[in-house]
């Protein structure tokens, strides 16, 4: 039974990483983006296009995983970027 689980948690753990890679290539696309005015909500609306569940759960993984925020690591992409 604890095996089960351990692999359940596995599986998890392995479907939180795609969809952060996921978040991460459209974060991409979005910086370098030329339209700047939509820049700031479409970042804002990511996890959701990802399918996380919260805003929260999104933000805590993408830290752990890039060491950042978003926003820190949108600013880092692109300094002159206004998200």
């Amino acid at each position: 039974m604890g095996l089960d689980i351990n692999k359940d948690d596995h599986v998890i753990r392995e479907a939180d990483k795609s969809k952060l890679l996921y978040a991460i290539s459209i974060a991409d696309s979005i910086i370098k983006s030329k339209d700047t005015p939509k820049i700031s909500g479409d970042l804002d609306r990511i996890w959701r296009i990802c399918g996380y569940a919260s805003r929260e759960k999104f933000e805590k993984l993408f830290k752990q995983y890039m060491g950042m925020t978003l926003r820190e690591y949108c600013k880092k992409s692109d300094p002159d970027c206004e998200c």
